[in-house]
């Protein structure tokens, strides 16, 4: 009897050590997403070359944001990168309010992302202290198509241009610590900082304010204004750099000026509610274009309106090809777009849209 309870005993203590044995094991394949250092490094690596979109997720107290927005204090947030189901890489960094007006309507502005002493390693940020964000002004359906259709003319822009921001789309997911880690999700983007952009055009930023129509590269002017005038932008200017940034090439050469159009939310392409033309120009609704270019020869604007015209099926394509916007958004944007073209075949058109209004 006694043997017997030894007996049952020792198989008892030996099925019990087997057991924390096989649990003390890695599972199968466990090792495959144990990232190492090369890995956290290269979460951020060409940030802006990859066009999936990036999954984040910023914990801070977003009460605290919204009301103190006028103000612009930096407030400390959590930044997680969601690599995969087994690989997130979190950093300690910092949000602030940004955009005149939007902090003025939106319930979440727009911010800037300070990634300054994040440690971040990635070498593409190296330089960079703080990253602009874009995101839902308002929580109406509206509002994120806002943001999905002013992403999309930064990728039309790219493909006219490569002095143009480039832009990541973000799945971002806020966790609201003053109000109880309650959670939200939402489509943003991220813009390229203006020196990075710079840097890979082999350039440098210009901050000069009193730069002008006539200072600037005529090509890339005209250029510009065009694409400007097909998206409906009147709210731009290059004295002030207003929605305009200015590059010029670090080796000498005959560019000169390139101005760089940016900040498209106030554009009918978008249409967003809150958006108003300028009280000087006549018009009464963001959606009716208006020409803010420099006075050419018809010779000028003719050869500028066939290079955009040689753009139109990569421009629809772009449009009819994103996925994360829902068909009605599209063919809003594609009846725009086709209304400029439209107008553009017109034997009047430069005569009534463009020699009118030209400066």
């Amino acid at each position: 009897m006694v043997i017997c309870i030894i007996f049952v005993f020792m198989r008892s203590l030996i099925i019990l050590f087997a057991a924390a044995f096989i649990f003390s094991l890695p599972l199968a394949g466990q090792e495959d997403y144990a990232p190492s250092f090369e890995d956290t490094v290269a979460v951020y690596e060409d940030l802006f070359g990859i066009k999936e979109p990036l999954q984040l997720t910023l914990k801070f107290d977003k009460k605290e944001f919204q009301k103190t927005k006028m103000k612009e204090p930096y407030l400390p947030a959590e930044l997680t990168c969601h690599v995969s189901d087994s690989f997130e890489v979190s950093h300690d960094v910092r949000i602030r309010a940004r955009g005149e007006i939007r902090k003025t309507i939106c319930i979440t502005p727009p911010f800037w992302l300070n990634i300054r002493q994040a440690g971040i390693e990635a070498e593409d940020l190296r330089d960079v202290n703080k990253v602009k964000v874009v995101t839902r002004c308002k929580s109406s359906k509206s509002h994120e198509d806002y943001v999905l259709k002013e992403y999309l003319i930064y990728q039309i822009w790219n493909l006219l241009s490569p002095y143009s921001f480039n832009t990541r789309l973000v799945r971002l997911k806020f966790i609201d610590t003053g109000r109880d880690n309650k959670e939200s999700e939402d489509w943003a983007f991220i813009i390229e900082p203006e020196d990075m952009m710079a840097e890979r055009n082999n350039c440098m930023s210009i901050k000069n304010d009193k730069l002008s129509l006539k200072t600037v590269n005529k090509e890339w002017m005209d250029k510009s204004a065009f694409f400007c005038y097909m998206i409906g932008q009147a709210d731009f200017s290059v004295t002030g750099r207003h929605n305009l940034k200015i590059v010029t090439p670090k080796d000498y050469g005959p560019s000169g000026f390139i101005p760089v159009p940016y900040d498209f939310d106030y554009c009918g392409l978008v249409n967003a509610e809150y958006a108003t033309p300028g009280e000087n120009l006549g018009i009464e609704s963001v959606t009716q274009r208006y020409y803010l270019g420099a006075c050419r020869d018809e010779e000028t604007y003719r050869e500028t309106i066939e290079w955009l015209a040689s753009y139109r099926e990569e421009i629809e394509n772009l449009i009819l090809s994103f996925e994360y916007m829902n068909e009605s958004s599209k063919v809003e944007m594609l009846n725009y777009i086709k209304s400029y073209y439209d107008e553009s075949d017109n034997k009047s058109f430069i005569e009534r849209q463009i020699h009118a209004t030209c400066r």
